[in-house]
């Protein structure tokens, strides 16, 4: 398995889907030293913004800001394209994205994890 990143952001309105993200990374031999949340895109992208959020795993269904919108102004922002994002969707419908990666619900922590594992590294952001 990669090297998890220092700091996740998990990013889904409904607030049992962001319990069971967070228990499904809590407790990995990894360094992810915090997981942070939002419940909508636009508040994702307010803390991205802010800095070191490594890793991004956000539901597609999002209100305000969905995920593939946050996905693209991630892309968008050069200052940010060190970040990682790992899509999640329940309906199948993940359309043209700029994540990294994919996850169709329902799914298990080992799916999780396997997709966490599919994930190229992005270069770290230039100084």
């Amino acid at each position: 398995m990669h090297v998890l990143p220092r700091t996740v952001l998990i990013v889904d309105d409904d607030a049992d889907m962001r319990l069971y993200l967070r228990s499904c990374l809590r407790g990995l031999a990894s360094p992810i030293h915090q997981v942070i949340e939002a419940a909508d895109g636009l508040e994702a992208l307010r803390l991205v913004r802010m800095g070191n959020v490594h890793l991004v795993i956000s539901d597609v269904g999002l209100p305000g800001l969905d995920g593939r919108r946050l996905s693209r102004a991630i892309r968008d922002d050069a200052a940010l394209d060190h970040v990682t994002v790992l899509l999640i969707s329940g309906d199948g419908l993940l359309g043209d994205s700029t994540a990294d990666g994919f996850l169709l619900k329902p799914f298990n922590t080992h799916q999780l994890l396997a997709a966490l594992d599919g994930l190229a590294p992005r270069p770290p952001a230039s100084l």
